[in-house]
């Protein structure tokens, strides 16, 4: 009993620094359970059914934990992610899918799957299931990047532009490559899908408008006498972020009915932004006005 219980404690210990190694290394690492098990006579079928259905139980727990992550889980957190972070998550997300599939594909796995069925487990049927969603899922996350992909580029200027008076200029190119791939893909043609990257394309130009003219910069103008180039700058950042407003909603007429999304759901920061913007435009342009 000691020895069988502490064998037991030492194999858990061992999958879990094999499970945090993957943690380390950003990947799902499913830990099997040891090897002389298959083929060992000492130990039981109803010890080695036991401590198979462990394996299980930690496998649908790692996979769930794939399964369940969401590309809008940075904006439910308060962040205000930029486009490449959209890439980015189905990047991640198909390479840890593709990396759970090639290990359930393994001997070893189907092995201990084979032996739990004719041990009339009751663990087998939920897992079928389970490598069914991971199969599903692993198919919408690698054609989800693949068609990201192509908008890389296009999200790197965006995010590097030097000239915030000539940004507008990337959006017409976003915009069309974003309605081809709506049109064309299986899966990245969903209101949710679209809501997401639009808010995270409008965290990005709200960023290059605030390294353009920020608070600090419009009253530091004032004080030095240069209000008018801050009313200036702050109505090209005002014509900027309306620019890409414009452009959505002429390519929302393009998708004929396909973009039925609120424009609240959208352009809630970006109108906050704008607002904000116009709030301070006012308080310049009274400033001139008085001077």
């Amino acid at each position: 009993l000691v020895s069988k219980d502490l064998l037991e404690k030492f194999n858990s210990y061992l999958a879990q620094v094999y499970l945090t190694i993957g943690l380390i290394q950003g990947k799902t690492l499913l830990p099997l359970p040891p090897q002389r098990l298959e083929t060992s006579d000492s130990t039981s079928d109803k010890d080695k059914a036991h401590i198979f259905e462990g394996s299980i139980i930690t496998w649908t727990r790692q996979i769930r934990n794939v399964l369940n992550q969401d590309p809008e889980q940075a904006l439910k957190m308060g962040n205000d992610p930029d486009p490449l972070t959209e890439i980015n998550f189905w990047k991640k997300k198909s390479e840890n899918l593709n990396s759970i599939h090639q290990q359930l594909q393994s001997d070893r796995v189907k092995w201990i799957l084979k032996f739990l069925e004719q041990s009339k487990s009751t663990y087998t049927g939920n897992f079928t299931k389970l490598q069914k969603e991971v199969h599903a899922a692993r198919l919408e996350a690698n054609e989800n990047y693949k068609f990201l992909r192509t908008l890389e580029q296009s999200f790197m200027e965006l995010n590097n532009n030097q000239d915030f008076t000539t940004l507008y200029e990337i959006f017409l190119p976003i915009m069309h490559t974003i309605l081809l791939i709506w049109k064309h893909s299986k899966y990245y043609n969903t209101p949710p899908r679209l809501v997401v990257l639009i808010r995270e394309i409008c965290n990005a130009i709200i960023n290059k408008a605030r390294d353009f003219i920020s608070g600090r910069a419009v009253f530091t103008m004032i004080e030095e006498g240069e209000a008018k180039e801050a009313c200036n700058k702050l109505q090209t950042a005002i014509d900027v972020c309306t620019k890409f407003k414009d452009i959505y909603f002429e390519y929302k007429a393009k998708a004929n009915g396909g973009w039925k999304l609120t424009t609240n759901a959208l352009f809630i920061r970006l109108d906050s932004f704008l607002e904000r913007c116009h709030d301070i435009l006012h308080l310049t342009h009274t400033y001139v006005q008085f001077s």
